[in-house]
């Protein structure tokens, strides 16, 4: 009964949020000039307007709606944002065939995928955790209230249309908590009618079928995705043979369904709902570590939001979201590899919910205010073992935002802003962090942009190392980060980005063995992370080509020592071939070096490695298929010791369209 109060109070809360931003965006839109058109661009099926809509793409850059992205950024080099940013666009996600989104971003500059003890594909930015990461899915935070984190496995890549990577000194506007930067997923948008079906069969009974489609009735739009992969797990290079890892294998599920309403040209509403669910094992470690016999009975994710953009005053915009995201997982322990004796089963109940608001307003010449409201209440109930008592705690955060872009000239921009994040505790002081961003940017030419830059980000604890049973620490303060980026971009008969930068961090959270044995968080780290990043690309009409190259000195001042699984450098490529007979062969590889970390009171070094992935398409009129291998080299490597990754993998698919097979522009 406490569980149906607790699960029902929290609709209400979300019901309340965004009934309260709804009423704000209806009052916004009664003051808009813009009366409602049947020929809104988005809304609008009749012919004689996708004429003039594929007869004027730039102004369908200009009028393009994305409610679902909420970083600050146009098409225009001139106007893109005071930091570096990787753009990771739908063509060269399907070139790859990935399955989720681990693959995606293995390859992008600045970022690093590792698997360990759990099973979680985590990332680092410029050798940032993922926890000092903000990840958001068609703008809403998504990520695991307790642990401050989130796996890039359980988010399907065929969903999504576009991926940005904001490094460095990133904006203030999208809350607390973005030390490390911002991954923003942008998923597919309907243009209907079209239906899509695409399946996947590889080693060890691999089966992976997705499917979407998209209708419309007048100026509402519907979409649909649904989502199935299963495994009987992974095979590793173990002395030059093969061998299944056990444990390794998997089940996978997501439904998303979204609607848009587009009431006039330069406003829409979307509601959006999305559920993933699966279930999966977690291979013991093969040294180092006493074998874990784990199984996540279930790990799953549940996320509603309705949002909307509308025009502000006469040349300003503003969007909104409200969301409740609810996580749940079910952890069992055994005593043995058979898996037939339970030791104990651990339980999280997490329901969050929230909301926010983004503005612009133009003002004078050449000035743009940005402002932001985020708002986000999480709610934990944990459960050690089956039977047990069920322990709850709740944080409530709260950021406010403000920047100013000055244009000093038609090519020089002064930008600075601040934010003030609050930390509602369930336990101990409240915390509160300003956090200032100043940057200058310059364009001598329209191909070419130089900015410099100088930002302080802080990461407020995660519940797990404030209030967790082992070790938590309720007098922890918020980690602090202080930012300087040099970047240039250059984009004309190719691209060619350039980034130096520095970030000093203090207060790091660090776990700590005490003298009586016991282990507990404190803030005792000092870190320093220098290093810069090369990206070139180069297309022609039967090829492109990109790479890039990132060099790290990340050090622990307290041990002097380098941190944590961070590689000192990493160079990724991608090439794509495309024949007259659409033939085509995409070839990308993966070099990283060595790198270390502490495992108990021991250093442990991690080789460095090259992986060489390919694929190879043939499309006809309304399908293609495609033979995908992976680990061609078939090569012996960990991202975290103890833990090797999937050895060569083979797979063959095939891809279905009907329809149009592209966003509503």
């Amino acid at each position: 009964m406490r569980i149906l109060i607790t699960y029902y109070q929290n609709r209400i809360k979300l019901l309340r949020v965004g009934m309260l931003f709804f009423s704000l965006f209806c009052f916004f839109s009664s003051i808009c000039p813009y009366s409602f058109s049947s020929s809104s661009p988005a809304a609008s099926c009749s012919s004689s307007t996708l004429v003039a809509q594929e007869e004027d793409q730039k102004e369908k850059e200009k009028q393009k709606i994305i409610t679902e992205e909420i970083v600050v950024e146009a098409p225009l080099p001139k106007d893109l944002p005071l930091s570096t940013t990787s753009l990771i666009k739908r063509e060269k996600i399907e070139s790859l065939s990935p399955k989720d989104l681990s693959e995606v971003l293995s390859y992008t500059s600045g970022t690093f995928i590792s698997s360990g003890s759990k099973n979680e594909f985590r990332i680092k930015i410029r050798g940032f955790e993922s926890q000092r990461i903000v990840l958001l899915y068609d703008g809403i935070p998504i990520y695991e209230p307790f642990f401050n984190s989130f796996d890039l496995k359980t988010i399907p890549a065929e969903e999504v249309e576009s991926i940005k990577v904001v490094k460095g000194a990133s904006s203030v506007l999208y809350g607390p908590n973005a030390l490390g930067g911002i991954i923003n997923i942008i998923t597919r948008r309907p243009n209907p009618p079209s239906f899509s079906l695409k399946t996947l069969y590889g080693s060890n009974d691999s089966f992976n079928i997705t499917s979407s489609g998209a209708i419309n009735w007048k100026n509402v739009f519907f979409s649909g995705f649904a989502y199935f992969d299963k495994s009987d797990g992974f095979e590793w290079n173990k002395n030059g043979e093969n061998t299944l890892r056990e444990n390794s294998d998997y089940e996978r599920r997501n439904i998303t369904g979204k609607v848009y309403f587009y009431p006039n040209q330069k406003s829409e509403i979307l509601l959006e709902a999305a559920y993933y669910w699966s279930e999966f094992g977690v291979p013991v470690a093969t040294e180092y570590y006493f074998p874990r016999y784990w199984r996540f009975k279930s790990w799953n994710r549940f996320q509603l939001n309705l949002g909307g953009t509308f025009s502000l005053l006469k040349n300003g915009h503003l969007k909104f979201r409200s969301y409740y995201v609810r996580h749940d997982n079910i952890l069992d322990a055994y005593t043995n590899a058979s898996l037939n004796e339970l030791m104990w089963e651990s339980t999280y109940d997490n329901d969050s919910y929230g909301a926010f608001l983004l503005g612009t307003v133009p003002y004078l010449a050449q000035n743009e205010l940005k402002f932001s409201l985020n708002y986000r209440d999480d709610n934990i109930r944990t459960q050690d073992n089956r039977g047990g008592e069920w322990e709850e705690f709740q944080h409530q955060t709260l950021s406010v935002g403000f920047e100013n872009h000055f244009g000093l000239n038609p090519r020089l921009k002064l930008a600075a802003g601040v934010s003030l994040d609050y930390l509602r505790k369930y336990s101990g002081d409240n915390k509160a962090s300003l956090n200032p961003i100043l940057g200058l940017k310059f364009n001598p030419y329209d191909y070419m942009d130089i900015h410099l830059t100088l930002s302080q980000k802080s990461r407020f604890p995660s519940m797990r190392s404030l209030y967790s049973s082992r070790g938590g620490n309720p007098d922890l303060k918020d980690e602090r980060g202080t930012s300087y980026e040099f970047g240039l971009r250059y984009e004309r008969n190719f691209l060619l980005s350039v980034a130096i930068f520095y970030n000093k961090m203090k207060d790091l959270i660090s776990a700590v063995r005490l003298p009586s044995g016991f282990q507990t968080n404190l803030n005792i780290g000092k870190a320093h992370i220098f290093g810069f990043e090369l990206e070139s690309q180069k297309a022609v009409s039967w090829m492109s080509f990109s790479a890039n190259y990132t060099y790290l000195n990340a050090r622990n001042e307290e041990e002097d020592r380098p941190l944590d699984l961070v590689p000192e450098s990493q160079l990724n490529f991608v090439l794509d071939v495309t024949a007259k007979n659409k033939l085509q062969f995409t070839l990308w590889g993966l070099a990283v070096s060595s790198s270390e970390v502490k495992i108990f009171d021991d250093i442990v070094k991690i080789p460095g490695y090259f992986v060489l992935n390919a694929t190879l398409s043939k499309s006809f009129s309304n399908f293609t298929i495609f033979l995908k291998g992976e680990n061609l080299f078939n090569k012996y490597y960990v991202t975290e010791p103890g833990y090797p990754m999937k050895a060569r993998t083979v797979s063959v698919g095939l891809k279905f369209r009907l329809g149009r097979d592209e966003l509503i522009r």
